[in-house]
């Protein structure tokens, strides 16, 4: 399983998205950008967002 958490991208934000490959929370993350941020996913974006992407037990987003 892998995870992205929404405050790994410098956002005070609470949101974690977890599946079990990249292309699995790629879309979630887009839905909520889109809903919650009002954030267009742009390829940058996209980018950030997949080198955030990790494995869920992985000490990662503790950094």
């Amino acid at each position: 399983m892998k995870d992205f958490h929404c405050r790994d991208a410098g956002l005070d934000c609470d949101f974690v998205a977890k599946g079990n490959d990249n292309k699995e929370i790629m879309s979630q993350v887009a839905t909520h950008a889109t809903n919650e941020h009002k954030m267009q996913v742009t390829p940058e974006l996209a980018k950030k967002v997949e080198g955030l992407i990790h494995d869920e037990s992985s000490h990662a987003q503790t950094r």
